[in-house]
């Protein structure tokens, strides 16, 4: 195949992209396993919304359905921890796209860089949702047999009504705190009497109902007793956020695949479609993460009244 001499002007010829050592044989050129690498990924992608946009579905129904308990239930959701973690994936996003634009370049040190930064910024929002989770379950937020939200008749058992500072929970748990709920007020002592679940308090022996001075309890568990509708919402928020905290775990292990690669100088301006198309797969779960920022933490908290 002809090609002209002058080595600035010259063209690339097939065999020169055959020659490339990421080129794979059943492709023709490297143009063409370029673009069916990115075809292959926005096939996943789709199927990817798909997958998510069944549980969005799920959402929105019962969000119709139990339209106060999921108002009460998203007001207990930290605002600021959620506004943090928007604006770190938002900038993890831009870092990523900077890696995939130092890979077009070519340039290998920066690269590595803004791998290195995506992936700081991603660790960041899953030590944050750990936080927030780490919360739910310190409450009984956790949808299972000792789920607990609101029950008729008594406050949850073991859970203080105190609010509690971000800040002032981590020092709680870095000293060994961890499950022991900050120091409740008589007046919350007294209201948490201690009862079996699914039983009336009882009157004292020889004392009259009258005198008695306990109203008596709703029969059922305290999870039966719970706001309708609360253990749904709670259900959603642990299975839409897990998946997306999974997808981004994925990401990460991805990215040290990448990183590796990318220190033993295998990406160049002539093959950057791993960068390019972990890119996208980045980018998607950023737009995840901003549709379910509203959906979980923002939308109808004025119906909830913590």
């Amino acid at each position: 195949m002809a090609t002209h001499t002058d080595p600035e002007l010259r063209e690339v010829t097939h065999d020169e992209h055959a020659e490339h050592p990421r080129h794979l044989h059943h492709f023709d050129t490297m143009d063409q396993q370029k673009d069916a690498s990115g075809l292959g990924m926005w096939v996943f992608l789709i199927q990817e919304v798909m997958f998510f946009g069944g549980l969005f579905c799920a959402y929105l129904v019962y969000r119709n359905r139990f339209f106060e308990a999921f108002g009460t239930a998203s007001a207990t959701l930290r605002i600021d921890l959620g506004t943090i973690n928007t604006v770190v994936l938002i900038g993890s996003s831009l870092t990523m796209a900077l890696a995939v634009n130092a890979a077009q370049r070519g340039l290998r040190k920066r690269l590595m860089g803004f791998i290195v930064a995506t992936m700081i910024l991603g660790s960041i929002f899953l030590g944050v949702k750990a936080i927030e989770y780490a919360e739910k379950f310190e409450k009984r937020e956790v949808p299972g047999q000792n789920f607990c939200f609101e029950p008729q008749g008594s406050p949850c058992a073991g859970v203080s009504e105190q609010k509690e500072d971000t800040l002032a929970m981590l020092k709680r748990w870095a000293s060994g705190g961890f499950e022991r709920v900050p120091e409740t007020s008589s007046e919350q002592q007294a209201a948490q009497v201690a009862e079996a679940p699914g039983e009336t308090n009882p009157t004292p022996e020889g004392q009259s109902a009258d005198n008695a001075g306990v109203t008596p309890v709703p029969q059922g568990s305290e999870r039966q007793r719970s706001f309708p509708g609360a253990e749904i919402y709670f259900s959603l928020y642990f299975a839409m956020t897990g998946m997306h905290a999974l997808h981004m775990i994925i990401g990460m292990g991805l990215m040290i695949w990448l990183l590796y690669n990318a220190h033993k100088g295998m990406y160049s301006a002539a093959y950057y479609t791993p960068i390019e198309n972990f890119g996208l797969y980045w980018h998607f779960v950023d737009i995840v993460w901003i549709y379910l920022f509203p959906l979980l933490y923002l939308i109808n908290r004025h119906a909830g009244h913590h």
